[in-house]
């Protein structure tokens, strides 16, 4: 079985803008199609306060959240760049460097439909917490909201973009929950200490969903600066670049969300947060 899942070929993951425009369009937010195997996305790429807030109204009643009993999952992804306090100069010149602010937000609902906003300068100046809509999704209690290094993204998305998360929890401690802790983490000598590594999203998408293989993020990718894509010029011709950013985005946010959901049916929600509070890393 082993080596029959490891000779799957790796889930194809295609992007294209949606032609001709569809009544999903929202103001100011051009719309991208992903696939992702069988699976089909709409990203909308906001532009403007006012396109996050029409996205989230649409998301909520379309998709008529909040109207089960159970939990409704909402993962995140969020992207570290240059720009607006970061430094020119230095180590913390490089674009990765986790003291650099977060750039963009990748946020899926439903398993289907992702919004991805960059906050420009221009707002960080401003109070991004006033996109009273995101800001009301995201701490909401009927909320769970997954994400990959979530503990950390919930401070940096409290102190830079002013978002207040009620219900944060770990993807990977959802499955550890599931699959067991030493199917997630195990001790690994580096620099005279142990340290815990993980294995990392595309091994927990193996895990998880099926034995699904996804392929590694290219350099380009992971070593990319997220800020000032650009987005505004997407009306004209696409940039490559920034397209394959707004891709892996949208992969990233919707795998999170298939792996949390899967998991959290085999769970039964009412486990979620002890399992969350048993395997937490100090």
């Amino acid at each position: 079985m082993a080596e029959k899942e490891k000779s799957k070929a790796p889930v194809e993951i295609t992007i294209r803008r949606d032609e001709p425009p569809s009544e999903t369009h929202y103001e100011d937010g051009p719309v991208m199609i992903v696939h992702i195997g069988s699976h089909f996305i709409e990203t909308t790429v906001a532009l403007e306060e006012s396109a996050v807030g029409a996205w989230v109204r649409s998301a909520v009643s379309e998709l008529r959240l909040f109207r089960g009993g159970g939990p409704t999952v909402v993962s995140i992804c969020a992207f570290i760049g240059l720009g607006w306090g970061s430094s020119w100069k230095g180590p913390l010149s490089h674009p990765n460097h986790p003291s650099n602010p977060y750039r963009a937000i990748a946020i899926c609902v439903g398993g289907c439909r992702v919004l991805f906003y960059e906050l420009d300068d221009w707002d960080r100046r401003k109070d991004p917490g006033r996109i009273f809509p995101l800001r009301d999704l995201l701490n909401n209690r009927k909320v769970v909201l997954v994400g990959w290094g979530i503990a950390e993204m919930v401070k940096k998305l409290d102190n830079e973009w002013g978002l207040k998360i009620a219900r944060p929890v770990d993807v990977r401690n959802i499955a550890a929950g599931t699959y067991g802790k030493d199917a997630i983490w195990w001790p690994k000598p580096e620099k005279g200490k142990v340290v815990m590594k993980d294995v990392g999203l595309e091994g927990l998408a193996e895990l998880a969903l099926d034995g699904m293989q996804l392929e590694k993020k290219p350099t380009r990718v992971r070593e990319a600066n997220w800020s000032n894509m650009g987005i505004s010029g997407w009306f004209g011709d696409d940039d490559p670049e920034d397209v394959e950013l707004i891709k892996y985005g949208t992969r990233d946010a919707v795998v999170a969300h298939m792996i949390a959901t899967k998991c959290i049916k085999k769970l039964g929600s009412p486990q979620l947060e002890l399992v969350d509070n048993i395997f937490k890393l100090n």
